[in-house]
């Protein structure tokens, strides 16, 4: 079910330069960077506030993660590792509340019709008693 990606060779990434530049020169991203500084600045102080108003009830102790332009693949691959294992874990969890609640049904549902069957048991050993006495 759980599907991990492992690289035993790093992935080099050719970056063509002309394609860069071209792109930058379509874009203006020069002059758009000019414009508006610290674009940077105000993504990282949103991201940081993101994860401070995160979950805070969490006793698990969560290191902040970098964004994903920063983090290198193996990062990236060790994080996808790491969150289909949790993802298979609270899977495993849940199959298995499931299955220990049927069981706990299974056997309310066989106690409750011993009981059911006991009653009609004593309730008809009463109504023999009802019988004698009434003779």
């Amino acid at each position: 079910m759980a599907e991990q990606i492992t690289h035993k060779r790093p992935v080099r990434i050719h970056i063509d330069r002309d394609k860069r530049k071209q792109l930058h020169d379509y874009y203006k991203l020069k002059e758009a960077h000019h414009r508006n500084g610290n674009i940077e600045q105000v993504e990282q102080t949103d991201a940081s506030d993101a994860t401070e108003e995160g979950d805070t009830s969490s006793s698990q102790s969560v290191s902040p993660v970098p964004g994903i332009s920063q983090s290198t693949l193996a990062q990236l691959v060790h994080t996808h590792n790491a969150l289909l294992s949790k993802k298979a874990e609270m899977n495993n969890t849940i199959k298995n509340t499931i299955y220990e609640n049927y069981y706990d049904l299974i056997k309310v549902n066989e106690l409750l019709r011993s009981v059911g069957d006991d009653g009609k048991d004593n309730l008809d050993q009463l109504k023999g008693v009802l019988k004698l006495l009434e003779e």
